[in-house]
C-alpha cells in the first residue's frame, strides 16, 4: 500500500494568477467543479484561492453593483503563502496537519518548492476507503 502524498494527491492542479477576476475564478471553479484554485506568479506559489473566499467576496461585492463591476482581484482575498506539504510526506502527515491547521487542502511541493500537486479532503476519502477494502 502506497501511504505518501504524491501517492495520493490530484496531479493536475488549476492556476490562476492573482490579477485573475473574481467572476473568472468562479466560472472556472464551477465549470472544473472544485473548491480550490492554486496562485501562481511566474511559476511558483503565491497563495490558494478557495470557494469560500469567492464567496464571501461576491457576497459583499454584491451588495453594492457598483462595486462589483470594480470587484477584487483574487490577489486580495486568497491565502497568501499556504501552508503546503512535501512529496514525500505521509498521507497520515497530511491529514494531521489539515486538521491542525483547520484547512480543507493542502499544496504539495518538491524538494525545490515547485507546486506538484494538491492534497484534498475528497483525496484522503478515496484513500481511507481504498485501505477500508477488505483484503482477499
Amino acid at each position: 500500500m502506497h501511504d505518501l502524498v504524491s501517492d495520493w494527491m490530484t496531479h493536475k492542479v488549476i492556476a490562476v494568477s492573482a490579477s485573475t477576476s473574481i467572476e473568472e475564478a468562479a466560472s472556472l471553479m464551477q465549470q472544473r467543479r472544485i473548491r480550490r484554485l492554486a496562485v501562481i506568479d511566474a511559476d511558483v506559489l503565491v497563495g490558494i484561492l478557495s470557494l469560500g473566499d469567492v464567496r464571501a467576496a461576491m457576497a459583499s461585492a454584491s451588495a453594492d453593483t457598483a462595486e462589483f463591476a470594480h470587484a477584487p482581484r483574487v490577489g486580495s482575498i486568497m491565502t497568501p503563502d499556504p501552508i503546503t506539504i512535501p512529496l514525500t510526506a505521509s498521507v497520515a502527515l497530511a491529514a494531521q496537519t489539515m486538521l491542525q491547521v483547520k484547512v480543507s487542502g493542502l499544496p504539495v511541493v518538491d524538494v525545490d518548492g515547485r507546486l506538484c500537486g494538491l492534497l484534498s479532503e475528497s483525496d484522503l476519502f478515496r484513500y481511507i476507503v481504498e485501505i477500508s477494502k477488505p483484503t482477499t
